[in-house]
């Protein structure tokens, strides 16, 4: 926060510069001329001022304080415990069979049913036995390892029973690393360095500032536990696995481990920089009986009775749970569904889990047909966690009806934005003034209409030249809006420089007969100032919204989604600044040229408020209002339900998903590519009860979903 402060006081120093410039030229009103003595001697103590804020701000210490530090270790680990240890391994399907079912373990099957062999690349192989913890051999293996297996072996498993025995050490242990569980399915959506990428994840996933996560980073105290490389897209998967080396290439010494599915681990082209081998071996039939037997199963036992097909499906332990739970009413309580052996086991589970936990507002076709969106809507991603920003008009099957209400969500902040400056411009009674509002009126609508497409081609843009943005402040970004809009937006620019001459016209003829032509001048140059500013501040401020992404959200609000939260609190932080420097600016270009003082306090104050409703309005309050339409036509549409949470929530209870931190996962990348796979919904009419009732919802037909898509995963 002092940065940014510091960088505003920079600016409104700049803006001061500016204007003591012009006293000092003898650019004013005669009647300031017995005050120009004061000119130069403002100048020189606002440029020391200056000079002083920055030599200040570059002896600020980075990263946080011992003691802010020692707390923020501990809240991460405490979120990585609940997040991951909690919420997902002591809740896993293996576990949860002796909770839905009341299973009692006994001393033969606390640990998992399946085999793990370990290697070195010095020589070393051997199998890991029960008495062995996951930290024992992550330092036997020299602590940088790469867990393999077969989809459902049982290797996020593994990795999370390394976290909990890392955690239980860095707990006691105030020098140890701190274990980290992220997904990689998410570095390939912008592809930055794994450290940079680390710091995003460290704030997005669990909360922690970046200044502290960057300087954890760079010291080597944090232990990356990386799952899901087999989730990232075939075409950057090199790149994930070659980033990890560049990583570890600069940090030798800092400790990580990787699960990925044997199969793409073999068709990597980049060798991932580890000393040790964890192979998760596939279950035996000695195993699965053995596992039969101890854990009492009956209606697992009648089913493989029934079904020697199932055999071939439990070498598996997430199939073997599957199975366990599919079947606990017995072989023949269900009927079975069309397809494969895997597909009908699937589809048996989801119906005999639906069975055993209804809900008396969600029927069992519509909670699969949610389902079924929700899991291709993370796949078309490349995603595995679900947060409620991910939801977007995209989702809709009839994207042109919510087109129409991004549309009215646009032309609803127009009018508010026209009404205001209206008001302000008739209190006024000054032409150049109504002149300056229509403008920024006429200003808004170029910019509703071309925005989205601009911050398109200036992501697109900084990309190529540029692959790290992280760091810069708003003034830098203002800087490179500048060189963006002169280079790609020549025609924004053209038509800003179109407005400026209307307004100085205008106002130049309608304006006080007694005032020199050369005002209208300087209306023109100020109204051209004021939109350009609008301009630059926009763009400035969707990079910056682009690169630093909000942190975990606190609160559990659908609308505003955590993402729009963090724009709003973002741009607010800043307009008050934006709007008083913009003022003093345009006040000056309006006195220049020998405006009136008062009239240009007047068209400095107007435009100032413009600028601040203009840019509040684009880049926070109408991405609210379209999310808010858009939430409500999807779930008219009964594309997904609104409000969202209970559904994920019960979803939860029925063991399909997992909850981690603020987002959701599916309780195993299978299940997800099952729901993915599955069936079109069928297309329906809007409900006619009021929108947002369970209970209203509950009696129409099962919604649509979007076309099918590429790969992505969760647990594993």
């Amino acid at each position: 926060m002092r940065g940014v402060s510091r960088v505003v006081l920079s600016v409104i120093c700049l803006a001061l510069v500016g204007v003591v410039t012009n006293v000092a030229t003898g650019a004013l009103p005669e009647g300031w001329s017995p005050y120009l003595w004061l000119a130069w001697p403002l100048l020189i103590l606002l440029v020391l001022v200056l000079v002083a804020v920055e030599v200040l701000g570059a002896r600020e210490p980075r990263g946080a304080a011992p003691a802010g530090a020692a707390r923020a270790r501990r809240v991460l680990l405490e979120r990585v415990r609940r997040y991951w240890v909690t919420s997902v391994l002591d809740r896993s399907l293996h576990e949860e069979i002796r909770i839905e079912l009341g299973v009692t373990a006994t001393a033969d099957d606390r640990r998992h049913p399946w085999t793990v062999r370990a290697s070195h690349r010095n020589g070393f192989d051997g199998v890991l036995d029960a008495r062995t913890s996951m930290a024992a051999l992550f330092d036997r293996l020299d602590r940088a390892v790469v867990i393999l297996g077969a989809p459902g072996a049982g290797k996020t498993t593994t990795l999370l029973e390394l976290a909990r025995d890392l955690l239980d050490r860095a707990e006691a242990d105030p020098e140890a690393p701190i274990p980290v569980v992220l997904n990689l399915a998410s570095w390939a959506t912008h592809r930055r360095p794994l450290a940079r990428w680390l710091v995003e994840q460290l704030t997005e996933r669990y909360g922690i500032p970046p200044e502290q996560g960057s300087a954890w980073v760079d010291a080597g105290e944090i232990l990356p536990l990386l799952d899901g490389l087999d989730e990232v897209t075939g075409e950057h998967r090199d790149a994930c696995a070659r980033a990890i080396a560049d990583f570890h290439a600069g940090q030798p010494l800092t400790p990580l481990a990787v699960c990925c599915r044997s199969a793409e681990y073999d068709r990597l082209g980049t060798p991932l920089p580890v000393y040790g081998t964890v192979t998760i071996q596939p279950l035996d039939r000695a195993q699965i009986e053995r596992y039969v037997e101890a854990t009492e199963l009956a209606g697992l036992r009648a089913a493989l009775a029934a079904d020697p097909e199932l055999w071939d499906l439990a070498d598996s332990p997430l199939l073997l749970s599957i199975m366990a739970l599919a079947y606990a009413d017995g072989a023949a309580s269900l009927p079975d569904a069309p397809g494969s052996g895997r597909q009908r086991l699937f589809a048996r589970y989801v119906e005999t889990m639906l069975h055993r936990r209804p809900h008396p507002h969600y029927p069992p076709a519509r909670i699969t047909a949610w389902l079924t969106t929700l899991a291709r809507e993370l796949r078309d991603r490349g995603q595995t966690v679900f947060v409620l920003d991910l939801i977007d008009e995209t989702w809709s099957p009839r994207r042109g009806r919510v087109a129409v209400a991004s549309l009215l969500a646009r032309f609803a902040n127009l009018v508010v934005v026209g009404a205001v400056l209206g008001v302000i411009a008739w209190w006024l009674s000054d032409p150049p003034g109504r002149f300056a509002a229509g403008g920024m009126v006429v200003l808004a609508v170029i910019l509703y209409a071309t925005h989205y497409l601009d911050l398109r081609l200036l992501v697109y843009a900084l990309r190529r030249e540029r692959e790290d943005l992280g760091g810069f402040s708003w003034l830098v970004g203002s800087m490179l809006s500048i060189v963006y809009a002169v280079r790609f937006e020549r025609s924004t620019v053209a038509t800003i420089a179109g407005l400026s001459t209307a307004v100085g016209v205008l106002s130049a003829v309608a304006g006080d007969p007694d005032a020199p032509w050369t005002a209208g001048i300087g209306y023109g140059s100020g109204f051209f100032l004021a939109a350009f500013v609008t301009f630059v501040a926009m763009d400035s401020a969707e990079m910056l919204l682009f690169e630093r992404r909000p942190s975990l959200a606190a609160d559990r609000h659908e609308v505003p989604s955590p993402l729009l939260r963090h724009r709003l609190r973002f741009v607010l932080r800043r307009l008050l600044p934006l709007g008083a420097t913009t003022g003093a600016l345009v006040a000056a270009a309006v006195t220049m040229p020998g405006g009136g003082v008062a009239d240009a306090f007047r068209f400095g104050a107007l435009l100032g408020v413009g600028v601040m409703l203009v840019v509040l309005s684009l880049v926070a309050l109408t991405p609210i209002a379209e999310q808010w339409l858009v939430r409500r036509r999807l779930h008219r549409r009964q594309v997904v339900p609104y409000p969202v949470l209970p559904f994920l929530g019960h979803a939860v209870q029925c063991l399909f998903l997992r909850q981690v931190g603020d987002g959701y996962i599916f309780v195993h990348r299978e299940l997800l590519e099952h729901f993915a796979t599955g069936p079109e919904p069928v297309p329906h009419q809007a409900a006619t009860e009021p929108a947002g009732r369970p209970d209203a919802a509950a009696t129409e037909p099962v919604g649509p979903t979007t076309e099918p898509v590429a790969e992505g995963r969760t647990t594993g």
